[in-house]
């Protein structure tokens, strides 16, 4: 029989034991994301951009990151960010709005502030404000794209420009971007830490865990590896860039980042629409490099480049919340019919689908409501929701062509019903009205949907 102290001591042994073993052991835990490593090298470039067919073939279309080191060292607009007077100047009696964060350790659910620039300038370096928004429209002539965008192909791939401007100390969420992007700094130094999606799909799909927003709920400053077993890896490898004035970094579409900034900051990222840039056609043929006189700039541009049909996407659901339809079984009835295909019929679709009402729902209470739609304003918001209807049509499509060869029917002889019926999104949301509406009072008898209107 054991005494009381040695009872004691095994079960302190015990207590030690398991708390040590469920505590990860690795270098970087509670420490901020990355910084540990192990780390790889990132390509360096030191020429300023490549050419277009270079960049597109080479990093674009492989998802190969690459730091431009002092790429906009000879641009002479380089110097207007070295003083706030500059800027006061070009903004004196402008009331242009731009939107302002208001923490600098980002926090998709903080405020969202509007004032002029010249208020902006006035209050940024004393409180914690971080201008965040679309190059504005006075200061967009003093932008030239990078080299590496410099034909039409190419051109044809830019989607918007980003001003980020703080007095520094900021930081990221971990997240990934829908869109390729080419990030310069203007004034001061930023910290990047990139993970390929591509090499550790485990890593990916574990932590980015608000699907809608693309981020992740990590604490960038003490990572909980217990939390996020699968960084719990010495194999995973980061790559971990410092760019200052005048250097730019490219970010493929869907690697996932963390950006932390110094001193006073400022920074521009041209993101291009990564369809349009993995289908362009850029070689000998299609791109021939713009004499350096013929840069184009962004006030010589039209951005950002409305996605087709958005627009009516965005009448639908407001039209929907007019008429007290503002759950999430309501509007699967309603897209359903819009669509002429049941979401409820296929997995992957209404799996989507409530991905889609997700992101619209932003307080995740299962309904939607006019502030809510209307919030969509912000194009980086629309167009995420835009996307997945895209990449459900793509799977009624599909279904669509598997049904017409399992019959055998040649598309040559689909009659005009059934081509119309084609779900090609350009047809789908043109806001056209091309079929009779549904009986009222249709049955809704789907157990999935009833199951999940709390979504």
């Amino acid at each position: 029989m054991y005494n009381h102290r040695q009872l004691i001591i095994i079960y302190i042994c015990i207590f030690r034991f398991f708390v040590y073993s469920s505590t990860s052991q690795h270098q970087g835990h509670l420490k901020p994301f990355g910084s540990s490593g192990p780390f790889k090298k990132i390509d360096e470039l030191r020429d300023g951009f490549p050419d277009p067919i270079i960049f597109f073939n080479k990093y674009l279309s492989k998802s190969h990151p690459v730091l431009f080191r002092q790429a906009l060292i000879n641009d002479v607009h380089l110097s207007l960010w070295n003083k706030d007077e500059n800027l006061n100047k070009i903004f004196s009696n402008n009331n242009e709005i731009v939107h302002v964060e208001t923490r600098k350790k980002e926090s998709r659910k903080q405020d969202i502030l509007t004032m002029t620039m010249t208020e902006f300038l006035k209050r940024y370096q004393y409180e914690e404000l971080y201008l965040v928004a679309e190059v504005p429209n006075l200061l967009r002539s003093y932008f030239t794209l990078p080299t590496s965008l410099q034909c039409k192909p190419a051109i044809d791939a830019f989607q918007v420009a980003m001003l980020w401007f703080s007095s520094g100390n900021t930081s990221s969420v971990v997240h990934t971007d829908d869109y390729d992007n080419i990030n310069c700094v203007l004034q001061g130094d930023k910290q990047f830490v990139l993970l390929d999606p591509h090499a550790h799909k485990e890593v990916a799909s574990e932590i980015i865990d608000n699907y809608s927003g693309s981020y992740s709920s990590i604490d960038v400053d003490s990572v909980d590896y217990n939390k996020y077993p699968s960084l719990d890896n010495n194999n995973i490898h980061y790559y971990q860039v410092t760019l200052s004035k005048g250097d730019c970094l490219f970010i493929p579409s869907l690697w996932i980042h963390q950006v932390r900034s110094n001193n006073r900051n400022i920074a521009v990222n041209y993101w291009l629409n990564h369809k349009r840039a993995k289908n362009a056609v850029v070689n000998e043929n299609t791109c021939l490099l713009m004499n350096k006189s013929n840069f184009m700039r962004l006030d010589t541009i039209e951005w950002p480049k409305e996605e087709p049909n958005i627009e009516h996407l965005k009448n639908l659901m407001l039209d929907l919340v007019d008429e007290g339809k503002t759950n999430f079984k309501q509007w699967t009835n309603e897209f359903s019919k819009d669509l002429d295909f049941d979401l409820r019929s296929n997995v992957e679709t209404i799996t989507l689908f409530a991905e889609f009402f997700n992101t619209v729902d932003a307080n995740e209470n299962g309904f939607i409501t006019i502030n809510e739609v209307e919030s969509l304003s912000d194009y980086n918001k629309i167009t995420a929701a835009y996307d997945i209807i895209e990449d459900i049509l793509d799977i009624v499509d599909a279904k669509l062509d598997q049904t017409n060869q399992s019959n055998n029917i040649s598309i040559n002889n689909i009659d005009d019903e059934m081509y119309n019926n084609n779900h090609r999104i350009n047809e789908t949301f043109s806001g056209d009205e091309t079929g009779e509406e549904e009986e009222e009072g249709e049955e809704e008898d789907n157990d999935y949907i009833d199951g999940h209107d709390e979504l």
